[in-house]
């Protein structure tokens, strides 16, 4: 009986490892495939809008326009890598491909998800303080077989 339940014991746990495995693979969430709008007001009344495409080979392009209380506009385009591992969201901005920004992600509603921030090298915000939502606007356009993450 001894043995029964020592030889349990151990495929359970090896079990788990491997769940624990599984989970923290680097995987391409379909939920998040497509192309998305999102805005964000700082503090200084800067208002940030971008129109994000997140493809299902890992790849992502963000359309960024901030504008100032002066109605000063200045817009940017920024390409990437995507992927979701141990239920966080990462993006790194490509060519730089230094530490990736980190996020929590859950769907608040239908067509939603909102971000927040977990860990990042290059944003001000403090961590955990910078959230923001954004909406699924299209699909994404096919997926071109190539370099994924």
């Amino acid at each position: 009986m001894k043995r029964f339940f020592l030889m349990l014991l151990t495929i359970s746990l090896l079990g788990c490892n491997a769940i624990t495995a599984i989970n923290q693979r680097s995987f391409i969430d379909v939920k998040l495939i497509g192309v998305w709008e999102g805005e964000y007001v700082e503090e200084s009344g800067t208002v940030k809008k971008w129109t994000q495409i997140r493809n299902a080979d890992g790849t992502y392009t963000i359309d960024f326009s901030f504008t100032e209380l002066d109605d000063t506009t200045k817009s940017f385009t920024e390409s990437g890598r995507w992927w979701v591992k141990g239920g966080l969201f990462y993006e790194v901005a490509l060519p730089q491909e230094g530490r990736p920004d980190k996020y929590q992600y859950f769907s608040k509603k239908k067509d939603c998800v909102s971000f927040v921030l977990v860990e990042s090298d290059g944003l001000a915000e403090g961590m955990g303080s910078y959230e923001f939502s954004e909406c699924l606007v299209a699909d994404s356009p096919p997926a071109t077989i190539g370099d994924s993450i």
